[in-house]
């Protein structure tokens, strides 16, 4: 995909939420306490890293901020990478992940690397919660 496709691509999902956000306001749901949230996980951040200083993405942005969205960008500490992100997938991954890298020390590492410009990518996202506010998820 391009990045005309990848933009059409989250202009479709934030239409979608948008959508639903006027369905309950409509029903008079929005508003506290009974209000509504979206809990995105990276949403948009993997394209502003992957399409630097891109208007579209400042765009959606403000769409995302007028739904009172927050994105959320999760990561792994050094010491959880091997376990969580390759382990923790089964052999298939394991074998595409040293498919493009040579040792699993190497993937890790570049795991962790995209990780940091992901997060310098989210410093940077009105809508994502700082390191500093705390987000208790029940499951």
């Amino acid at each position: 995909m391009d990045k005309d496709e990848h933009i059409q691509l989250l202009n479709r999902h934030i239409d979608y939420l948008e959508q639903q956000y006027n369905w309950m306001d409509s029903l008079g749901h929005v508003k506290p306490p009974n209000g509504i949230f979206y809990l995105l996980e990276r949403f948009h951040v993997n394209h502003r890293a992957a399409f630097i200083n891109s208007a579209e993405i400042e765009v959606l942005e403000n769409r995302l901020s007028r739904l009172n969205a927050l994105c959320v960008h999760l990561t792994l500490s050094q010491d959880a990478v091997e376990s969580r992100y390759i382990e923790s997938r089964g052999e298939a991954w394991r074998s595409y992940v040293l498919g493009t890298h040579s040792t699993i020390t190497e993937a890790c590492q570049k795991f962790l690397e995209n990780q940091e410009e992901l997060r310098m990518c989210a410093k940077q996202s009105p809508n994502l919660l700082s390191q500093m506010q705390t987000l208790l998820l029940y499951v």
